[in-house]
């Protein structure tokens, strides 16, 4: 696993918008017709959004974050692993912290029911 730092950021961060568009390249490519423009997501519901950075290098390596669906429950929003970096414990990282937060602001429910435990098992 690499040695990483998660960093909490805003949605609007420069880093965060292009690592969500790096995610919507990646989901988007070889789709036939060619996908319709992504409605412009200004983060709203967004409660927390991070970004995993390489020690080493200091490069991001992943990103993910926690929509809010009430008081009590939240969904998984744009969690993403760069190629380079997957299977080197970066999502495992990244939902585990997502799961802290959660926990810690009285998030119930992660949804849907498993999502960051079937996240951190991709081993992104």
């Amino acid at each position: 696993m690499q040695t990483l730092r998660v960093r909490y950021v805003p949605w609007t961060n420069p880093v965060a918008v292009g690592l969500r568009e790096a995610l919507r390249a990646e989901t988007d490519r070889g789709q036939s017709p060619a996908p319709l423009p992504a409605a412009a997501d200004d983060g709203a519901g967004i409660a927390v959004f991070l970004i995993a950075y390489e020690l080493a290098t200091g490069q991001p390596v992943g990103c993910g974050g926690l929509r809010l669906l009430d008081a009590t429950r939240a969904d998984v929003d744009s969690v993403y692993v760069l190629p380079y970096a997957r299977w080197s414990g970066v999502s495992q990282a990244i939902t585990e912290e997502l799961a802290s937060w959660a926990r810690a602001h009285g998030i119930a429910a992660v949804g849907p029911s498993g999502a960051l435990e079937r996240l951190g098992a991709l081993r992104l």
